[in-house]
């Protein structure tokens, strides 16, 4: 026989786990939203391409040197 407790338990778990679900969805769209207006360049590198020789800034001596994006 089940008691009203274990339905009450069972019934408030899954309301639980319900909320948390919904709340961790929109603060993944939230950090998505925040997130498109700050998107790095190059965020899709790969470590087996050559890295790209900015010229333009006049500084080093052409050899290209590339570092991991970083979150901010």
């Amino acid at each position: 026989m089940i008691n009203e407790g274990s339905i009450m338990s069972a019934i408030l778990d899954l309301l639980y786990r319900e909320y948390c679900r919904a709340r961790l969805a929109e603060m993944r769209k939230q950090l998505l939203l925040s997130g498109a207006g700050n998107e790095i360049p190059g965020t899709n590198w790969d470590a087996g391409d050559p890295a790209p020789v900015d010229r333009s800034s006049g500084l080093g001596d052409g050899i290209a040197t590339r570092e991991a994006p970083t979150i901010r």
